[in-house]
């Protein structure tokens, strides 16, 4: 579509959408400036708001990536580059201006969420959206740095600023991918508590499992979260750590819901840079991928009474076809509407359970 970042740059500026000023017009999704909340960087953040002519509410928190130390830290994404990277930050956010065309975003008629009010949480600090910190270290070219792991003082900020537009939800999705869905099994006690009087909500993360012995000091020491957050991190599983809390906290005040690919390639890279110290996509990383989300989805469904699953394996791209990974994430993607092997949509699968009617779809994938 684009024959040069140049071009591309020029196609973010011509798109850009509005900056919420006053009455935000129904349909209409706007730029939300957060006062004196910051990016990675040190850049202003927003997020996004568009208020709906339904009474359902989904807060979404994007992902792209986590920063584990001094290395990561000072490898953030940069377009059209190819060298290892591993978490978006201030560069990202105007990108997100493109964000609302697909998945569950769409406004095409077959989308039973288009009519919903949207929060949508930009990452751009490479902490899951929790950190309240500034992390020092040094840049690759030995100057001094900081990382502003600022994101759940940019969250919290941004909810309060859309909040003031939005009346209490009927219902409230709660969800995010990758990155974000960490995110959203860490905050949805959080977010509900924007919605008091909300009796109806529902977790729903796409994607999230990443094993790593060190979570509770990453999130203690380097995000600087709050002590409610790396508290209950007592194994590798953060994820599973946080719905776990999540759970003990609301019971059946919240409906669980997760999803994830069942040989999810960026989740296998991440966890060999984790496991090996280097950002590569293995074949034995993958099927290891898969014995260890049969491994959570057992602990799910044992410790979570009711919670619904859906697994999906739509294959990754030629490029990594020899590692037998799947796709990251669905939510946010064209194939959020289309069935996958198992014949059910993501779509249909989500608008059920946030009706009060949960099931598993897939589970036979990890039997294999």
């Amino acid at each position: 579509m684009f024959d040069n970042v140049e071009e591309y740059k020029k196609y973010l500026q011509e798109h850009q959408l509005p900056v919420l000023e006053g009455v935000p017009d129904k349909g209409q999704w706007y730029r939300v400036p957060v006062p004196g909340a910051i990016c990675a960087g040190g850049s202003p953040y927003w997020g996004y708001l568009r208020k709906g002519t339904e009474p359902g509410l989904i807060v979404f928190f994007l992902g792209g990536g986590v920063s584990l130390n001094a290395y990561t830290a000072a490898r953030p994404t940069r377009l059209g580059a190819q060298e290892e990277n591993f978490y978006v930050d201030d560069k990202a956010l105007q990108f997100n201006d493109l964000a609302f065309n697909r998945g569950i975003f769409d406004d095409t008629p077959d989308n039973p969420f288009r009519n919903w009010s949207f929060i949508f949480v930009s990452y751009a600090t490479g902490d899951f959206h929790v950190g309240n910190g500034d992390y020092h270290y040094t840049a690759r070219d030995g100057s001094p740095a900081v990382l502003h792991h600022h994101g759940y003082s940019n969250y919290s900020g941004l909810m309060e600023q859309a909040t003031k537009h939005l009346s209490t939800p009927t219902k409230l999705l709660i969800t995010g991918t990758s990155g974000g869905a960490f995110g959203a099994a860490a905050l949805t006690s959080d977010v509900m508590s924007y919605f008091p009087e909300c009796r109806d909500v529902t977790c729903c993360p796409d994607s999230a499992l990443l094993l790593n012995d060190q979570w509770k000091t990453i999130a203690q020491n380097i995000w600087q979260a709050s002590e409610r957050i790396w508290e209950p991190l007592q194994g590798p599983n953060i994820c599973l750590d946080w719905l776990r809390t999540l759970y003990a906290e609301k019971g059946n005040d919240v409906r669980y819901l997760y999803i994830n690919s069942i040989r999810d390639t960026a989740f296998a890279m991440y966890q060999h840079y984790i496991d090996h110290g280097t950002l590569e996509v293995k074949r034995e990383q993958c099927l290891q991928f898969e014995k260890d989300l049969k491994e959570m989805v057992d602990a799910l469904k044992s410790e979570i009474p009711g919670i619904g699953i859906f697994l999906f394996d739509n294959p990754i791209g030629e490029m990594y076809s020899e590692s037998m990974g799947t796709t990251h994430t669905l939510i946010h993607d064209p194939e959020f509407y289309r069935p996958v092997k198992h014949g059910t949509s993501l779509r249909d699968w989500l608008w059920s359970a946030v009706n009060g009617t949960v099931y598993d779809a897939g589970l036979d994938l990890l039997e294999g």
